[in-house]
């Protein structure tokens, strides 16, 4: 699937070493890929490393979403969909669907190119903030089961239409517009192995809306295997060193270097 051509060109970090293994990073809202990029390097583990130190064999991709009209602040802005409200993301719903679904599409044009390079089970999908809100649907929308997922202070578009394989089915190809062949294919999918970590002090993002895209998951038949860390300080962002700990644990489980 070749992704829409007005998006901007991702931001590629290069490994240090041979290339085995790829992590397709999203931005939340208010950013782009390149300060992404800046920011997540900044910080370092327990170990005095950053994540590009701690994985000199993968190769980092940041995308950068489009600009696009913000109902709220009636500007244009960096988001990946136009959302009116994270107190309740479920109001005026209809203003997220044509962002998502070019976003979706997006995504999964970029991971159909590394599945190129690398397999699927050497690809994890990140995403911060509405970057993760992005990434579960690319997650769900995908055909492949992919080596991990990790969603930071996020939470679940059309939450509602995440109760079972079916009605998600329906909602991705009469909604979104998006070429899910069946249930069987969201189950593919849903059995890549996701951390979620959310602060529980996020003035963004409330940590409910972090518990309640976690029990989403779980509870549906979507039945995913989730890791949900929450940490008690560390605002909208991942909580140095012990947030970036639990990151480097994680993608180490699934073999990535």
């Amino acid at each position: 699937m070749a992704p829409p051509s007005d998006f901007p060109v991702p931001h590629i970090f290069l490994p240090s070493q041979p290339h085995s293994y790829t992590i397709i990073a999203l931005h939340g809202r208010g950013s782009n890929g390149p300060e992404f990029a800046e920011d997540l390097f900044e910080d370092k583990s327990s170990q005095g490393l950053t994540l590009a130190e701690h994985l000199p064999h993968t190769k980092w991709v940041f995308p950068s979403s489009q600009k696009r009209h913000s109902t709220v602040f009636q500007e244009e802005m960096d988001e990946w969909f136009d959302i009116y409200s994270l107190t309740d993301p479920s109001t005026k719903e209809e203003l997220q669907f044509e962002g998502l679904r070019d976003s979706v599409k997006h995504i999964l044009g970029i991971i159909s190119k590394e599945l190129e390079i690398v397999p699927a089970s050497n690809i994890v999908l990140l995403g911060i903030s509405q970057g993760c809100a992005t990434a579960i649907h690319v997650l769900l929308a995908g055909q492949h089961q992919l080596g991990g997922f990790i969603g930071i202070a996020g939470w679940l578009p059309f939450r509602k239409q995440v109760d079972n394989q079916a009605a998600l089915s329906k909602f991705y190809n009469e909604t979104l517009g998006l070429p899910i062949t069946s249930a069987c294919q969201i189950q593919t999918t849903a059995t890549t192995p996701a951390l979620l970590c959310h602060c529980t002090d996020d003035d963004v993002v409330d940590v409910e809306l972090g518990h309640q895209l976690r029990d989403t998951l779980t509870a549906s038949d979507l039945n995913i295997d989730i890791t949900f860390t929450e940490f008690a300080s560390g605002g909208h962002w991942i909580p140095a060193p012990h947030g970036f700990d639990a990151i480097v644990n994680f993608l180490r489980h699934r073999g990535f270097k």
